[in-house]
């Protein structure tokens, strides 16, 4: 820590405490050891590397150390900057080399913010200026020093550039480690392999197994064990609902041991039942969630720890971490302060599950990633799917070549678990009122198209049983309070009334279900919630009725539904399960490889210098869900819970301690609801909240759509 003597002979005390009960000497020795460990032990960075962030983490509070910043202050100077500034003032001689200098002063002047391009940077610096004390009348050496940087970088590889903005993210999360007092040792152990864990992961298959169907599958085990443990760098696996791809993704995290596995689910729903699941095979401090209402199910889960337990989720630290495509795509575009975990994704497992439900959008923003990241990142790729997308397989494939396919024809063959009545002239509505007595005795699942349609029937067989059966309504729509209560009781539910929520990754199995027509895809996964375990059944278990428009799928999907399905129904005659891998029924998506190949190009022409350089993509939360293909929606507050939130927002007001203000927002969160752009005429905006609230709202219903 030779650079430290320097800072004392320039007359700086670094038993100064810069962190509460913490000299500025021992934060910077900590942060320094964890970087070492994280960058040398664990990832193998080049020496260079790990020098740069060795320096980074001695020398990015400097700030702290002028003698105008104290702990005991209530508005502090913006350390970052000025100890930025300070060191260009002093000139001080640091043991590093151009461009890395002046990446290392940059990386300073921004460690609490994201990784700004220059332009931004030097906003920032001049707003800074105005609205922050400060020890130099003005930061004008920083903003000199901001027109320098691009030149800096501009010879640097491409590779060095994604490496240094993992540097600096890495020595970032060591500053995030020290500050809160966490336990270094204990973080590492989550960047290792832990002993006998492929043992404990195998057991647990075993356990979970009898639990669910009273045996354990031995021969259907050494199957997933064979595809798991195929010698290709990266999978594609299609096997039948129910199947057990869960259990093929974990084996194959066992043979290819890596530093992190991220599995990656199409619904938050889906996330919170892998999240049981997953907890009841391996230890849940190997296990992290992380989606926008991650923080509310750990307060609900764990109260006093959940300040802590978030950080280490959002920074993905854990062994397993299940998230969403949007969390990923985040990461790699280092939207905002994503820098800060990228990192975690070299050597990592990736687990794209029921990956044919993502957007044209997305997969466009996935090759991206694929193509420029993947190999330096020497990432493997798992995708898996009950219903393969050809086109998406083909553009999968153009981004990764070696992609190995594996269609485990064979298991649906043997398969013939449903039989299929399509009652084309017959609406969901008219079918229920005539087969009610098969209503109260089967335990059914009810799914339709919109949530204005499962709000309506859901209201129609509550008055027409009358009680006699335990009934659920589930969708989208529901403050996030209310909805978690519904996705608990669902296992309970003797009839429920969904929309596409329970298409995915949801581990239950009805007796029948009654369906909308929708497109061939999601009928798959919609028959897959049906006698799940099962043999073929001797009497109809699902009909399948005329939907009342087109809505949310379109005119054409739901034609070439209206023409396949009786198609696909004699197929299951002929074949069984295997007729749902025939190409003829993913037609319709070749109009979508026109729109991945157009939405691909216009992105990267947005993202193309970011990625060229270590900054990150700016762009808004709205935007970004767009970039997505995602309907756009807003988190309004529904009107029953609005004196509940306007007395978390007085109760705010009156609070200074961080973890504690966290909380508040954590139990504003609770009582948010989606709300769409149709939602405007009944919505207003409240600035005493900062919100939208919402009217017609029901809590047993969610956003009033009938």
């Amino acid at each position: 820590m030779d650079i430290l003597c320097k800072l004392q002979e320039r007359g700086l005390d670094l038993s100064k405490e810069t962190h509460p009960a913490k000299s500025y000497y021992l934060h910077a020795r900590e942060c320094c050891e964890f970087t070492n460990m994280l960058m040398e032990n664990v990832y193998d960075y080049p020496k260079d590397l790990v020098e740069f962030a060795l320096l980074f983490s001695e020398l990015h509070d400097v700030g702290k150390l002028l003698r105008e910043w104290s702990l005991n202050l209530k508005k502090r100077p913006y350390h970052a900057i000025e100890g930025a500034e300070w060191l260009l003032r002093e000139d001080i001689k640091l043991p590093i080399s151009s461009p890395y200098h002046e990446i290392l002063i940059y990386a300073i002047m921004m460690h609490h913010s994201m990784l700004h391009a220059p332009i931004e940077a030097r906003k920032m610096i001049e707003k800074s200026e105005k609205i922050k004390p400060r020890h130099f009348d003005k930061y004008s050496k920083c903003k000199v020093f901001i027109n320098t940087l691009n030149n800096a970088v501009k010879g640097l590889e491409r590779n060095i550039r994604f490496d240094l903005a993992d540097a600096i993210g890495i020595a970032k999360l060591a500053d995030v480690i020290s500050a809160k007092e966490f336990s270094p040792s204990e973080i590492l152990i989550q960047y290792h392999w832990p002993e006998r864990l492929e043992d404990v992961l195998i057991g647990g298959i075993s356990k979970r197994a009898c639990e669910k169907r009273g045996v354990f599958d031995k021969s259907r085990f050494e199957k997933q064990v064979e595809a798991a443990s195929c010698g290709e760098k990266h999978l594609l696996v299609a096997a039948p609902t129910g199947w057990g791809k869960t259990t093929l993704a974990l084996v194959r995290m066992t043979r290819l041991k890596p530093v992190k596995t991220f599995y990656i689910l199409p619904t938050i729903t889906a996330i919170k039942d892998f999240y049981d699941t997953f907890t009841k095979i391996i230890n849940e401090s190997y296990i992290g969630e992380y989606f926008y209402f991650a923080d509310v199910e750990l307060l609900r889960r764990h109260e006093s720890e959940e300040d802590d337990l978030i950080d280490i989720y959002r920074y993905f630290i854990p062994k397993i971490t299940l998230t969403t495509i949007d969390q990923l795509l985040l990461t790699m575009l280092q939207v905002g302060r994503y820098h800060i975990r990228r990192f975690n994704l070299r050597n990592s497992l990736l687990v794209f599950d029921e990956f044919h439900l993502l957007t044209p959008q997305m997969i466009a923003c996935l090759r991206i990633f694929l193509k420029n990241l993947l190999e330096h990142y020497n990432a493997s790729c798992l995708f898996m799917s009950a219903t393969p997308s050809p086109v998406y397989e083909e553009l999968i494939k153009e981004a990764i070549p070696q992609l190995k396919s594996i269609i485990l024809s064979d298991e649906y063959r043997r398969l013939r678990r449903h039989k299929i009545n399509y009652c084309s002239d017959e609406m969901v509505e008219d079918f229920i009122v005539r087969n009610q007595d098969l209503l109260r005795k089967e335990r059914t699942l009810i799914t339709v198209n919109t949530v204005g349609r499962a709000q309506k029937i859901y209201l129609d067989l509550k008055k027409g049983l009358r009680g006699s059966r335990k009934i659920m309504l589930i969708h989208g729509d529901f403050a996030y309070k209310d909805r978690r209560e519904r996705e608990g009781q669902i296992n309970n539910a003797e009839i429920l009334v969904s929309t596409q929520v329970a298409e995915v990754s949801l581990d239950i199995s009805f007796d029948l279900l009654i369906t909308e027509l929708s497109p061939i895809p999601s009928l798959v996964q919609r028959f897959g919630r049906v006698n799940r375990y099962g043999a073929e059944p001797d009497k109809t278990n699902v009909f399948v009725c005329k939907p009342e428009d087109d809505k949310p799928y379109g005119l054409t999907p739901m034609n070439l539904a209206h023409k396949n399905l009786p198609i696909l129904l004699e197929g299951l005659e002929r074949m069984g399960e295997k007729a749902y891998l025939s190409d003829e029924f993913w037609r319709y998506e070749q109009i979508y490889k026109k729109d991945v190949e157009e939405v691909e190009q216009e992105i990267v022409d947005m993202i193309d210098n970011i990625m060229l350089d270590f900054f990150s993509f700016k762009i808004g939360e709205m935007d970004f869900s767009k970039m997505l293909g995602r309907e756009e929606t807003y988190l309004a507050v529904p009107d029953v819970y609005l004196e509940e939130v306007f007395n978390l927002r007085e109760k705010l007001k009156r609070v200074r301690d961080h973890r504690e203000r966290k909380e508040v927002y954590t139990l504003i969160k609770e009582y948010l609801a989606p709300a769409s752009r149709s939602d405007f005429n009944r919505m207003e905006f409240r600035e005493e909240l900062g919100l939208y609230v919402i009217k017609e709202y029901d809590r047993e219903v969610g956003i009033k759509r009938t």
